[in-house]
Formats: C-alpha cells, structure tokens, sequence
C-alpha cells in the first residue's frame, strides 16, 4: 500500500507536471497563444489530470503497470518538455 500511494502521488504529480511543462511549450505554437497564457491553461489542465491520475492510481489493479505508465508518460513528457527547450534556444 505504501508502495502505491508513493506512486500514485509522487508518479502523478510528476506525470502531471511534465504533462504541464510540455503544453505549456507546445500551445504557443499549435493554438498561437501569448505564452503567458499558455503556461496559465497548462497549470491549470495540470490539476485536472494529476486528479485523474491519482483516482487511477488507487484503482489500477496491477501495482507494476502503474509505476510503468506513469514512469513512461514522465519519461516521455519531461524529454518533450526539454527536446523543445533545446529546440527553442538553439542548442
């Protein structure tokens, strides 16, 4: 149990936050929207989805595909995030 509340929390948060950070950085582009406000409806969106998240973390029934989706979307979401930050300054 103990196990699955730090994945559910710590996983969701940082899923969600990934998630965050990598609309935050694609809206400006794709919806042409000052980035003021896209980290804004990013941040936003994020609580709805770190809520969902840990909804499904406590009725996911496999302990390991947990911690392998929200290890995979973090993964994924943060790469994004950053590949587009290199992307944006040049390096």
């Amino acid at each position: 149990m103990i196990v699955r509340l730090i994945a559910a929390i710590g996983g969701g948060y940082a899923a969600s936050a990934g998630l965050a950070a990598l609309a935050a950085r694609v809206l400006p582009v794709a919806a042409a929207m000052p980035p003021s406000e896209a980290v804004v409806l990013a941040s936003m969106l994020a609580f709805l989805v770190y809520l969902g998240l840990l909804i499904w973390g406590f009725a996911e029934p496999s302990l390991v595909r947990l911690c392998l989706i929200l290890t995979a979307v973090g993964v994924v979401s943060w790469g994004g995030a950053f590949g587009l930050v290199r992307l944006a300054s040049g390096g």
